[in-house]
């Protein structure tokens, strides 16, 4: 078989992993062995070498990254992840205004975060990758409770910040919104600005500053509504749920 057929079977083995992530994402383990066979074939040719294909090697390693994202943990997928984030990292020196790149690696610390953050959900009781904390967090920023109690609330979450699980999520969340920053500069200026991607930088900044101290966390929490703002007013694009309900009950904060 030749390089370009090699290219085009792994090519037609991505067609599949992307209409499973759009028709049945619980089934992707199932896919796992062909994302695999799919890195060994695309390591034996030259395709991640080719100057010209950036656009194809951008979608290939998105692909095979969301399908590792979606293992609880990352556990099962260190290998699938650790080559998707070389590969980005590979075509950011390539081009460092590339954004699927930029995107890509921003996603790859935050990917690095979900299992301390389902640590600290775990451990207070309150997930810092949710809504309910998010909430709870910004809430803080504008409730009138009593003070002694807020006092006292204030004082747990200052010390809580100060843990080791805390101290280890902010390490991966601040190069992911880093990056994901990075990649909205670039967008926008290239018009190609999504939705999407401001929605996922949005929820880095929420889980940032939910692993932060409250004398820090609000700048995050604003940054995360102006996002929000901003994904809500592009045309044809509409955010989830969750995201919605959180840009109403506390989008005023961003115009403070």
């Amino acid at each position: 078989m030749s390089e370009d057929q090699r290219i085009n079977v792994c090519k037609t083995g991505l067609d599949q992993i992307y209409n499973m992530l759009q028709t049945a994402p619980q089934n992707y383990r199932n896919y796992l062995a062909l994302g695999r066979s799919v890195i060994a074939h695309i390591n034996s040719t030259t395709f991640m070498q080719q100057t010209p294909r950036t656009a194809e090697q951008a979608w290939m390693v998105a692909g095979l990254q969301r399908l590792a994202a979606l293992d609880d943990g990352n556990r099962g997928t260190i290998d699938i992840t650790a080559w998707c984030s070389q590969q980005w990292t590979i075509l950011h020196q390539r081009d460092a205004s590339n954004v699927a790149a930029l995107r890509g690696l921003g996603q790859a610390w935050l990917t690095r975060a979900q299992p301390v953050l389902a640590k600290i959900h775990r451990v207070d009781g309150s997930s810092s990758s949710s809504g309910d904390s998010s909430q709870r967090s910004v809430k803080s920023i504008t409730s009138s409770e009593d003070e002694r109690q807020n006092t006292a609330a204030t004082a747990e979450a200052e010390r809580r910040s100060g843990t080791q699980d805390y101290v280890e999520a902010r390490g991966f969340l601040q190069p992911a919104t880093e990056y994901l920053e990075r990649a909205v500069a670039a967008a926008t200026e290239q018009s190609m600005l999504s939705g999407g991607l401001l929605a996922k930088t949005a929820e880095a900044y929420m889980s940032l500053g939910n692993a932060s101290s409250p004398r820090t966390n609000e700048q995050y929490f604003r940054r995360a509504l102006q996002l929000l703002r901003a994904a809500s007013e592009l045309e044809g694009y509409t955010l989830s749920r969750y995201l919605q309900q959180y840009l109403d009950d506390y989008g005023r904060l961003a115009l403070d």
